[in-house]
């Protein structure tokens, strides 16, 4: 039985072999299915040593990691996890922080958004620059302002920053000049909020003011990109009045600073009109008083009372419920240097609004643009037509007229020497030859003359066309339609002004167009004794800033440089002669001015020459009187006594 066992164990002991063999391998793959999740050892040292030769990138890891597991004993595979599990975290983050901002902002805040393009955006940056919020701000913007002569808002600084000098001329001691070197240097720019977002608190109520750029492309369909600035400020909240409220106070502080001065407008540059606001400010200065202008009371005076009844709230509607136009055209016409632009000035300050000056000779204006330029206007304003005569504005038939005219001359001509002949023929009946060959000579002569006279009309046709061709400008009728066409403005004060007024077109000046006209002219010999009163007064502005010096004004600056200023000021406006005496010096000064010789702008630059000195313009007065009439009959531009 244990043979036969032997034996079946011999015959079977390969099966059994390839059973265990099986069992075995079966096992390691258990092993190996269980171990499967485990990094190799040894496999991550050598894809970083293969990646580190390719990229230097490749090698900073590779220093990192053997760093993190050789001297840290941290895992770099555990590290690497938990950044990406952060970054994974900020980006959820960001997305729900972006979704609960949008709510907030669509349902919980309100906004208001002003472009660079509209006025009430230099408001506001005015506005945020002396915000006691904005200047400690972190991000800002700085910007060199450039202030005009009429600015006085820094008289502080001005005054630290002058100081004297004797101009170079070391032997003479007393004279002594003021020199601004160091005004720019000490000058500080105005700091504005930067690009971005920034937060202020105004009033009790937290604003964001974003400040942006956006392209546009040009309105003409061609050429770069156009960058417009724009702020769009917010607040908390379901109302939007904090942010009117504080516009307002925007406005105010502008208006608060623009009270007793008049901007003046011009047209902006053709390349810059129809990307941008039509009108741009040029110039602003102090209102004039209407008692500076050279005028005959009683004139002055009627012009102002019509103006005020034409610009008074009730106006409108009575020129509706009669069907009349809403507008007021003035012609102010005389001599040179009489005063047409000074009273057109004094007319704005005294009804506080602006002046849109616009120059009929400047090729970029064409006639769309001038009727758009009206549309752009205000409510109530002044626009300035000035030396309206030079524009060159004709008819369009004006140059046949002229040549009709031209052809009936001829003609009276012609017949005027038919008659001569007729006469000889009658009275040299006896050389009847002789008569005949100068009658042929007439003739040819005549003939030969109105050929020569048609080639000169038709060159100067021709010359005529051509100008008309070329001349890109404003023509008469383009004036008419923007002045009372249908689609013109209305509510504006129109004033023109001319040296010439006999040489205006009939339909420039006819009523409708032009309803008050008034007349400059020379001074008179009571306009003159006015003149030189004015002249020699006071000044206001040094009253002001002395009593501003008297109370504490500038105390933080040195008392040295306040006294330089009050000595240069007191030296600037001192005159030689007491005030009780000024009226007689005046009439005095009067008599001497021949009238309607010389206009109050000819007469008020030989006072400005002595303007510290009425005594010595009252003896200078007789020569200079004498030469300059010898000039004006000499027609001579050569000055001899100034």
């Amino acid at each position: 039985m244990v043979s036969m066992m032997d034996s079946l164990s011999m015959q079977f002991s390969p099966l059994f072999q390839l059973q265990q063999n099986t069992t075995d391998n079966s096992a390691a793959g258990v092993n190996n299915t269980t171990n499967g999740g485990a990094f190799p050892h040894g496999i991550m040292d050598t894809l970083l040593t293969t990646a580190g030769s390719v990229s230097p990138l490749s090698q900073l890891l590779l220093f990192v990691y053997k760093l993190l597991g050789t001297q840290f004993g941290i895992d770099p595979s555990l590290l690497l996890t938990a950044v990406g599990f952060l970054w994974g975290l900020s980006k959820i983050f960001n997305q729900v922080y972006y979704y609960v901002e949008n709510i907030i902002e669509r349902f919980l805040m309100c906004s208001m958004q002003i472009s660079e393009d509209d006025h009430i955006y230099d408001h506001v940056m005015k506005f945020l620059a002396q915000h006691p919020s904005i200047k400690t701000s972190k991000q800002l913007t700085a910007q060199t302002v450039y202030r005009s002569a009429w600015d006085d808002d820094d008289e502080e600084e001005e005054g630290k920053a002058l100081f004297l000098t004797n101009g170079g001329d070391d032997e003479s001691t007393d004279n002594q000049y003021l020199n601004f070197s160091n005004q720019a240097a000490t000058s500080s720019p105005r700091y504005i909020p930067a690009l971005g977002q920034t937060g202020f608190w105004h009033k009790g109520t937290y604003f964001r003011l974003l400040r942006f750029k956006e392209s546009f492309a040009n309105s003409g369909g061609w050429g770069p990109m156009k960058d417009v600035e724009s702020i769009r400020i917010a607040c908390y909240g379901r109302s939007i009045l904090p942010i009117k409220g504080l516009l307002a106070d925007a406005k105010a502080l502008y208006w608060k600073d623009m009270s007793q001065k008049t901007t003046i407008y011009r047209p902006r540059s053709k390349e810059m009109r129809r990307d941008y606001n039509m009108w741009q400010q040029v110039a602003r200065r102090p209102v004039r008083p209407i008692r500076t202008v050279v005028l005959d009371n009683k004139e002055k005076h009627d012009v102002l009372a019509d103006v005020n009844e034409y610009l008074h709230p009730a106006t409108p509607r009575w020129y509706a419920s009669r069907g009349i136009p809403l507008r007021r055209g003035y012609l102010f016409h005389g001599p040179p240097g009489t005063g047409k632009t000074s009273f057109s000035f004094a007319l704005a300050g005294v009804f506080g609004i602006d002046i849109y000056v616009i120059s009929l000779q400047d090729a970029s204006i064409t006639e769309e643009d001038l009727a758009v330029l009206f549309t752009k206007l205000p409510r109530r304003c002044v626009i300035l037509l000035e030396d309206i005569d030079s524009a060159g504005l004709r008819r369009e038939g004006a140059d046949g007229d002229v040549d009709a005219k031209d052809k009936d001359k001829d003609k009276d001509k012609d017949k005027t020497k038919e008659k001569s002949k007729d006469k000889k023929k009658d009275s040299k009946s006896k050389d009847e030859a002789s008569s005949a060959s100068d009658s042929d000579s007439d003739s040819s002569s005549s003939e030969e003359d109105r050929k020569s006279r048609k080639k000169r009309r038709r060159a100067g046709r021709s010359d005529a066309q051509s100008k008309r061709g070329s001349k890109k400008g404003i023509s008469l009728s383009g004036l008419l339609n923007a002045i009372d066409g249908v689609a013109s403005h209305e509510g504006r004060v129109l004033i023109m002004t001319t040296n010439k007024p006999e040489s205006l077109d009939e339909a420039l000046v006819r009523p409708g167009r032009v309803d008050v006209q008034v007349g400059f002219a020379h001074a008179s010999t009571f306009q003159v004794e006015e003149l030189f009163q004015r002249m020699y007064e006071p000044p206001r502005v040094a009253k002001k800033a002395q009593a501003k010096t008297a109370n504490g004004y500038a105390k933080k600056s040195s008392a040295k440089q306040n006294e330089m200023l009050r000595e240069q000021a007191n030296l600037a406006y001192k005159v030689d002669v007491k005030e009780g005496e000024m009226k007689g010096i005046a009439v005095e000064f009067a008599k001497c001015i021949p009238e309607g010789k010389f206009s109050p702008a000819e007469v008020q630059g030989f006072l400005l020459k002595r303007k510290k000195s009425p005594r010595k313009a009252l003896e200078e007065v007789d020569a200079w009187v004498e030469a300059s009439l010898k000039q004006k009959e000499a027609k001579s531009k050569v000055v001899t006594v100034q």
